[in-house]
């Protein structure tokens, strides 16, 4: 919304970022999209971000003033371990794997314990379903056996689409994974007007293009999906170690009945995790999973 400021010449509202590159930052306001400065070096403003806006009479153009509280903040670790953010305000995590590349399911793992860690709904959309799906069925199997919801889809023939663009009625959705599995083939088959929007941003000096920053696609009034850059690896920041176990549903699930309350699930008597992955309840490849971000924890914590 765009409305008058103090000064009769001063104009500004609110928006949305659509986008954080360098500097700058894209704002969508009252039906425009608008290049704003950062007002100060401090400012951390991410995709998805709500802002105030103003352009004085004597500036070169608008700048952002504040930042709305977020909702919630989705990050990762960067190489230093620091918090690295991504996006704000979001509803759900979908993750996108495919058949090729070869999925890295430890990365998809670690993108879920980042949405249940965040109170997020998780949905793994397996993309370019004409490749088929045989060789990754078994871990699909233990994403749906512990209640993932996963959608399959074609973005190039449309096999699918009808039931993701459902999934995400009402809600802004964070499309994450790795690089080549076909975001932006999704995002530009949920709305054509997306490749434009995101050439403005992404060529490379080679002339490539290339998803480097998050981008903000509104798809309808109550429904909207970010696309993030993909990544060869991601952890969700956490203060405590124990927020690994929480990470997982059927770990955390099991650890009430361990014979310690302060069971790390790694070597210690008594555990009902380890139990359960001897047993097969547990998906020993889900368990590994746990005891490398259980490390990486650790060790940001030493």
């Amino acid at each position: 919304m765009v409305e008058q400021q103090a000064s009769k010449d001063t104009i500004g509202g609110t928006g949305t970022v659509l986008a954080s590159y360098g500097r700058g930052v894209l704002v969508q306001a009252a039906g425009m999209t608008l290049h704003c400065a950062l007002s100060g070096r401090k400012q951390r403003i991410v995709c998805g971000d709500r802002v105030t806006w103003v352009y004085p009479p004597s500036a070169d153009g608008p700048s952002i003033q504040s930042i709305e509280p977020r909702r919630n903040l989705i990050e990762r670790i960067d190489a230093r371990g620091r918090a690295e953010p991504v996006a704000a305000n979001i509803d759900r995590l979908a993750i996108v794997v495919a058949a090729e590349p070869a999925p890295d399911w430890f990365l998809v793992d670690r993108y879920w314990a980042g949405a249940v860690l965040k109170d997020l709904d998780g949905l793994l959309i397996v993309n370019k379903l004409d490749l088929g799906t045989e060789t990754i069925r078994p871990e699909l199997r233990t994403y749906r056996d512990l209640h993932m919801n996963c959608i399959e889809v074609a973005s190039q023939s449309g096999a699918g689409m009808d039931d993701f663009k459902r999934s995400l009625t009402g809600s802004v959705t964070l499309l994450v994974g790795q690089s080549g599995v076909g975001k932006s083939s999704l995002v530009n088959a949920l709305t054509p007007e997306a490749a434009a929007q995101t050439a403005e941003l992404t060529r490379d000096v080679e002339g490539r293009h290339t998803t480097t920053t998050a981008r903000w696609y509104t798809l309808d009034e109550t429904s909207a999906i970010i696309d993030a850059p993909g990544v060869r690896d991601f952890a969700p920041p956490a203060s405590l170690v124990r927020a690994a176990e929480r990470g997982f549903i059927e770990i955390h699930e099991r650890s009430v009945n361990c014979r310690f309350k302060d069971c790390r699930h790694m070597e210690e008597p008594g555990c009902a995790v380890r139990t359960a992955v001897v047993a097969q309840e547990i998906a020993p490849r889900r368990y590994e999973s746990y005891r490398r971000l259980f490390r990486l924890y650790e060790k940001l914590a030493s």
